[in-house]
């Protein structure tokens, strides 16, 4: 065994080197360009600078001058026509997105048709580029080649550029390439081709896409005309491209030459003429849209087919200072305002209006502009100068007088979001209940011009209800759609406030009629130019003269003849004189602090001619000059007189109260309960109601004044109500007190002493007695309440019967019909006493004594007498009698017959007598498929006997003595006295009889199917012989 020696020495410690990232070597930096055309030109520009554009609703700078992004260039154009390019802009661009992955082996191609391109930009980009080294780790770069072809009219494909990406990038890296066309004349061909395989290897990353293509048309454009912003800004900044918003004032538009926009404020006399500048004022921006020739209608419309007068009265009314609801102010009505669409022309214009409360319509070759703002009536119409004198009124929906607006408006605070204002009007809710309408405020950026908005609709709405329609002569071309009118309905007023002067100097007016006027009122009267004119009155009828040479002198007593006393006259003098004289026959009308004119607005003047007369049709609406106060700054709404008739709405009374006290009437103490209240304005009358512990209402009486009083009262609880009634008989809605505990008597009534029903034909004969010692102080009357059950709960009053009435009798009920009557009695004063009853009662039901009856009342009928009359054999009737003798009969029918498909059908009846060897024989036939006897005078048509299909039907029968072989009964077979569980007999269609005796009280017996029972009178079971009896 050899034995062999191991040598060696301990190596080294060897450690591996870690993997190497190389750093990207790709890097991107995009930027974004972009031109926005903001909005038609002229404008006045952004509003800060800077400061007025916002990137995702950042400003892009602030107020100290601080930038919020960097990188960011901006500039600004306002659209003038000789305005300079936009430097760093040469080119019109327009990018597609694409978003394709480029692969190898599948070049992307993309066909451009535009012909006025002048190059496009391919942006390629790479989400990561590298390579792994397998054996140590290590991260490099890799390259990936392409390149870009085009194909010019559908020939070759020609190689632009060849590029490749090359290095290292760990996150997307993009690369733009502009590629110039060459001149075509139908469309290029695009293509981009990937020159380096698709590696299949995870080491390699090498993903190559198409993002987008730019179209570009290279020039230096100006956009004269339009305003444009340019920014440039880099992409890094952005997730994707932000949005812009910029703010802005906008066109310069014509306004009048003496107005500052700045300002709001108007100096000397506008002489027409305009200049060009910025503004808000709706009505020159109306007025700015009606004439423009690009955007609006300039090339229908010409300067002198727009009212500019009008619309320079509005202006003003719009740029008038009101109170912002946050302790300042600001202009009535502004327009902020960016059409963005094409729209019916009418609609805008209209939507336009609505922003200072007018409307626009087309009438003599003109656009006039109206709106519901504070002015004078220019005319005065009245029972003197209208068709046949007559005033038409006419009522607004219920469903139209809102209460609640929910007002939109956009809110520069929030970008002008749109946000929703609450506007409420609680007089009207109060009134009409919430009653909810949507409004678009247009062009409103005013938080308190929202609320100006819903309450001018809310307060229209409640306050201008009523419209007036009526016709006129040629005063009808006096008044046009907008304007207010003065209408003096002598009708409506009650008494004499309009009509024609007969004569008038400057100082004196004679009218036509005599009227109730006095110093101090307004007299108006329609000058030469048609134009309004109004004077207070300085005195009224004639001087007081006397005749000094007809004095008289009689026993103390001096007479003499005098003018002037005041009344109903004709003559007015004026305060102030007229500065022109009106014309003869012109129109007036007098308002005064108790009685005024009504105001309308004109909706509508419509033409209505004939060959015979000319006329025209006036619409107008209610108008409440009131309201705009209201409205700016919360006054109150007034309402002026316009009638001295009593109102059809009359106002109840107010504090209703009730009380008691007590006197001493013949030695007895008698409480009495005053019921008092307060007087409201026109009524003369009163009714009064009162009631004691939830009672029925009673009628306390009719008074003309201010309390009534109601004796003999019983201790309880009371209220009482109070309606007034005014001259017209107009009563209003009552008026309650609370409820007050009053002392008073504490019996009621007495229980009448006794009540009985007796049976008679057709009817129930009732009597009742009267305690003793009741006398007519005490009682009023006796109360008689009837229903089919024995349970009060289901009565119904019968009848009210003044003492001392004790009996009643009812006819005309049905043989046999039973009813249960109760009777009590009521007081003076209404206190009611308890129930005697319940009383049976029945209309007769024994069959001899009905046929009796009924053969009596037929036989004194005069047809019965004449029917059973024998023939006279004398006189006019002897050659009747011979023809009877000869032919032993006398017959005499009726006749009628149809027939259908050759098959008659008749129907008759036949009379006659006939002697059939010796037997005489009278009869009457009736032939018919069906046979009915109907009362025609009933007040419901109702058939109580039938005969058809060999059958007969009836109703309702009454039979004195009858034989029937089979009895089917539908229902109860019952006696006549029958109550259940009380008395007579009954049997069931389930099979059980029972039976009581003929008066209540007594026990009773019943039988079914399971056994026979005995019942005491107070219900217990006495007998039980049953199958469940133990």
């Amino acid at each position: 065994m050899n034995n062999q020696i191991i040598t060696g020495a301990k190596g080294g410690e060897s450690k591996p080197r870690p993997s190497v990232e190389a750093p990207d070597s790709l890097q991107s930096t995009a930027y974004a360009r972009i031109l926005d055309l903001v909005s038609e030109g002229e404008i006045q520009g952004l509003v800060a600078g800077e400061r007025s554009v916002y990137l995702d609703e950042t400003p892009l700078a602030n107020a100290d001058g601080t930038r919020n992004f960097s990188g960011v260039t901006m500039d600004a154009r306002t659209g003038s026509q000789d305005q300079l390019h936009i430097p760093g802009f040469p080119a019109v661009e327009s990018e597609i997105a694409v978003g394709v992955e480029l692969k190898y082996g599948q070049p992307w191609v993309r066909a451009v048709q535009n012909l006025q391109l002048s190059a496009v930009r391919v942006r390629l980009s790479t989400p990561r580029l590298a390579q792994t080294n397998t054996s140590n780790g290590d991260t490099n770069g890799y390259t990936v080649q392409y390149k870009i072809e085009v194909s010019t009219d559908g020939g070759p494909y020609v190689q632009v550029l060849a590029s490749a990406f090359s290095g290292k990038t760990s996150t997307k890296y993009e690369r733009s390439h502009r590629v110039d066309l060459p001149p075509a004349s139908s469309n290029w061909q695009i293509r981009v081709t990937r020159l380096t395989p698709n590696s299949t290897s995870s080491v390699i990353a090498d993903t190559t896409n198409i993002d987008a293509i730019t179209e570009v048309i290279d020039a230096k454009l100006r956009y004269p005309g339009s305003a444009v912003v340019g920014l440039q800004f880099d992409a890094s900044q952005f997730q994707s491209i932000p949005t812009r918003s910029f703010d802005l004032r906008g066109r310069i538009i014509r306004v009048p030459s003496n107005y500052d926009p700045e300002s709001r404020l108007y100096s000397g006399v506008w002489d027409g003429s305009f200049k060009s500048a910025w503004t808000d004022n709706p009505a020159w921006i109306f007025y700015d849209l009606l004439l423009h020739f690009r955007y609006g209608l300039g090339h229908l419309l010409n300067e002198g087919q727009v009212d500019r007068w009008e619309l320079y009265r509005i202006g003003q009314y719009c740029d008038q200072l009101v109170p912002d609801g946050k302790g300042g102010m600001e202009p009535r009505f502004t327009c902020n305002l960016f059409l963005q669409t094409r729209s019916n022309a009418l609609d805008v214009l209209q939507d336009l209006a609505t922003t200072f409360r007018g409307m626009s319509y087309w009438a003599a070759g003109s656009v006039m502009a109206i709106a519901d703002i504070p002015e004078d009536p220019v005319y005065t119409y009245s029972n003197a100068n209208v068709i046949d004198g007559k005033f038409g009124y006419f009522g607004s929906a219920k469903k139209t007088r809102y209460t609640v607006a929910l007002v939109s408006w956009n809110d520069p605070a929030d970008f002008y979001r749109q946000k929703v204002e609450y506007v409420d009007d609680q007089a009207g809710i109060t009134r009409y209940g919430i009653q909810q309408t949507e409004i678009t405020a247009t062009g409103c950026t005013s938080q308190a011009q929202a609320q100006r908005i819903g309450k001018w609709a809310l307060l229209t709405n409640r306050l201008e209800t009523e419209s007036v329609g009526f016709s006129v002569g040629l005063d009808g071309t006096l008044a046009r759609p907008g304007q207010i009118i003065r209408i003096a309905d002598n009708d409506r007023a009650g008494r004499r406030i309009g009509g024609r002067l007969r004569s008038s100097t400057l100082d004196t007016l004679i009218l036509d009629a005599d009227v109730k006027a006095y110093p101090g009122d307004t007299i108006t009267v329609i000058m030469p130019t048609g134009t309004a004119v109004s004077r207070n009155i300085k005195s009224v009828g004639y001087p007081l003269t006397w005749d000094q040479n007809g004095i008289t002198w009689d026993n103390g007593r001096i007479t003499f003849d005098t003018t002037g006393f005041p009344s109903d006259v004709q003559q007015v003098v004026l305060a102030q004189n007229l500065d022109d004289l009106p014309p003869q026959h012109s129109m007036w009308a007098i308002d005064s602090t108790t009685l005024a004119t009504q105001l309308f607005r004109v909706m509508s003047v419509a033409e209505d001619f004939s060959d015979s007369e000319i006329k025209f049709t006036i619409s107008a609406v209610r108008h409440n000059a009131s309201k705009y106060g209201a409205i700016d700054n919360g006054t109150r709404i007034e309402r002026p007189p316009v009638t001295v008739i009593p109102p059809s709405v009359q106002r109840p009374p107010a504090n209703v109260t009730v009380s008691n006290d007590h006197f001493v009437d013949q030695g007895s103490a008698v409480s009495v309960m005053t019921i008092e209240w307060e007087k409201p304005e026109a009524a003369i009358a009163y009714e009064v109601y009162w009631r004691k512990n939830d009672g029925d209402w009673i009628f306390a009486g009719r008074t003309g004044t201010t309390s009534i009083d109601v004796s003999g009262i019983y201790a309880g609880r009371y209220v009482a109500k109070v309606r007034a009634i005014n001259s017209l008989d107009i009563g209003s809605v009552f008026a309650t007190s609370v409820e007050t505990v009053l002392n008073g008597k504490t019996t009621p009534p007495p229980v009448p002493s006794s009540f009985t029903a007796e049976s008679i034909v057709f009817g129930i004969k009732l009597a009742w007695g009267i305690p003793a010692g009741v006398t007519t102080a005490d009682l009023q009357r006796t109360e008689i309440w009837y229903s089919e059950t024995s349970q009060v709960a289901t009565a119904t009053k019968f009848g009210d019967y003044a003492y001392p009435q004790t009996d009643l009798t009812i006819m005309g009920l049905a043989a046999g019909k039973r009813f249960f009557f109760w009777a009590r009695l009521v007081d003076r004063i209404g206190n009611v006493g308890a129930f005697y009853g319940p009383v049976m009662g029945q209309s007769s039901a024994d069959a001899g004594v009905i046929l009796e009856y009924l053969n009596d009342q037929i036989t004194e009928t005069q047809l019965s007498q004449h029917l059973l009359e024998k023939i006279d054999s004398g006189g006019g009737a002897q050659v009747e009698i011979e023809t009877l003798k000869s032919e032993l009969a006398a017959m005499y029918s009726i006749k009628t017959q149809l027939t259908v498909d050759n098959k008659p059908y008749l129907a008759g009846i036949g009379v006659g007598v006939e002697n059939n060897e010796g037997i005489i024989t009278s009869q009457v036939l009736i032939a018919a498929s069906r046979f009915a006897i109907v009362d025609p005078n009933a007040a419901e048509i109702y058939y109580p006997f039938v005969v058809q299909n060999n059958a007969a039907y009836i109703d309702t029968a009454f039979i004195k003595n009858g034989s029937i072989d089979m009895l089917k009964i539908g229902s109860n077979l019952q006696s006549n006295n029958y109550v259940e569980d009380v008395s007579g007999w009954a049997f069931r269609p389930d099979g059980t009889f029972q039976m009581m005796g003929n008066t209540p009280g007594g026990a009773r017996l019943m039988i079914n199917n399971k056994g026979l029972y005995v019942f005491h009178p107070n219900g217990v079971k006495a007998i039980d012989l049953s199958v469940d009896a133990t």
